[in-house]
């Protein structure tokens, strides 16, 4: 009888552990996209990645765009110009007439101007700052579709495209697919505005319109150089409810194993606008092909001074943002952990944002089963200075299979635009006869070189 009762309650005692976990040590893959961020080591860099200048549609001339920036702390700057690629910053960029003059009561037309070549070299060398810390010139960046009715735009960066390039309304594949071929990488803007969400002022507006959903996942599973959307930028208003499309779109591409990333931009075109929103990219070496592995890889916080749905739309955030010195996950434990200072709050959230905890900085998977949280869990930190954006981390439960929804590209008006415009890509000869028209809005803007346009590129779009 001593003996029966002694081996049950090893058998307990073996099967405690698995009693008290709910689940055995094997039983998560937790995806971290900080996973190879050496702490310690890794500088963390101030970053904007669209900001537009008086040569497309802003009002603040080139040169004191620059000089802003470098006064309000950037280490990292990539002019996003409409239809126009950025270039080293004493150099004046061949700038789109067409966008200036529809943008008229901003540019007024007036010269563009560039920073001097000593200008330029202090700030390169980071000569007047207390840290003597540099910023980084960041070259051919643009803000492709730049001219289309519905503001259907993305940034291109890292390759020669999208000079003159209008591009067609709600069509986001071509440029993607052209800026692809060309070896660079696109994130898309803003895309509350042309989805309808920012109108429909309705939380619940993806939910009831999922064909916008199935568009942008669409995209992210095809091209892998669209590596991203922009969740909050500007004043959060034409993005205030992209945070509940990104994660709708996340449950569509995780499955298959494609993880976009959450970006923030100022989108400035007046003066005060330029600090409203920006990222913070984790980089080992402070070059450009550091910077793009940091947008490819995920190893960024995306920070904005906004954030309607969780401070209401008449708040804006003042000071540093937070900041977040380590996030670490166990697999064993099925534990995600965020050490970070300078914050009031941290929310997560998965499965349409959907929050499953907060006030905590280690969550705790084990304690949730798979319908609380599904494919992934997001975190973001509040404070006074506003809201910052983590990086979505995968979860994966052992023997699980996620199911893959099918994701069809909606057909709208966009698609024979873009086969029209493959078309024309193909037969279009290397100057359009419309070439004329580029002396006679040459008279509007004589501040930039000719030929500044090739205009079969630009009817192409």
């Amino acid at each position: 009888m001593k003996r029966k009762l002694i081996a049950l309650l090893l058998a307990l005692a073996l099967l405690l552990p698995g009693l008290t976990l709910g689940v055995s040590a094997a039983d998560y893959t937790i995806g971290n996209p900080y996973q190879d961020v050496n702490w310690d080591t890794w500088g963390a860099y101030k970053t904007q990645l669209h900001v537009q200048t008086n040569a497309s549609d802003g009002s603040v001339p080139l040169n004191e765009v620059v000089k802003e920036h470098y006064r309000l702390g950037y280490d990292i700057l990539c002019l996003t110009d409409h239809m126009t690629l950025g270039v080293p910053w004493n150099q004046v960029p061949r700038a789109a007439p067409i966008m200036r003059l529809v943008k008229y009561e901003r540019t007024h037309m007036l010269p563009i101007t560039p920073l001097t070549d000593q200008e330029r070299d202090d700030m390169l060398h980071g000569v007047g700052r207390p840290s003597g810390r540099p910023m980084m010139e960041v070259t051919r960046g643009v803000e492709l579709n730049g001219a289309v009715p519905s503001n259907s735009h993305l940034q291109g960066f890292f390759c020669d495209f999208g000079q003159g390039f209008i591009g067609a309304d709600l069509d986001w594949e071509t440029p993607v697919k052209r800026n692809a071929k060309a070896g660079g990488v696109t994130t898309l803007n803003h895309l509350g505005e042309p989805a309808g969400a920012q109108k429909s002022n309705d939380p619940e507006y993806y939910d009831k319109n999922p064909k916008w959903v199935d568009k942008f996942a669409y995209l992210f599973l095809k091209y892998p150089s669209c590596l991203g959307m922009d969740v909050n930028s500007g004043k959060n208003d034409g993005t205030k409810f992209d945070a509940i499309l990104y994660d709708r779109i996340l449950a569509k591409t995780i499955p298959y194993g494609v993880l976009p990333w959450a970006f923030t931009y100022s989108d400035a075109h007046t003066p005060g606008e330029f600090d409203r929103a920006f990222t913070i990219h984790l980089m080992e070496h402070f070059n450009e092909a550091d910077l793009r592995r940091s947008m490819e890889k995920g190893t960024f916080f995306g920070f904005g001074r906004h954030a309607r749905l969780d401070k209401g739309d008449d708040f804006v955030g003042e000071g540093d943002p937070p900041v977040v010195s380590r996030i670490a996950k166990d697999d064993a434990a099925g534990t995600i952990t965020v050490t970070a200072s300078g914050y009031d709050d941290i929310v997560w959230v998965t499965n349409g944002s959907q929050v499953v905890a907060r006030g905590v900085s280690t969550l705790r998977i084990a304690d949730y089963d798979d319908e609380e949280i599904g494919s992934y869990v997001r975190a973001y930190l509040l404070s006074d200075a506003g809201i910052l954006y983590i990086q979505p981390f995968t979860v994966l439960r052992a023997g699980q299979v996620l199911p893959k929804e099918k994701v069809c590209r909606p057909f709208d008006y966009s698609v024979p635009l873009s086969w029209l415009s493959d078309a024309f890509d193909f037969l279009a000869p290397k100057y359009s006869p419309l070439w004329f028209l580029e002396w006679l809005l040459f008279l509007f803007d004589p501040y930039i070189d000719l030929p500044w346009i090739n205009w079969a590129a630009l009817v192409k779009g």
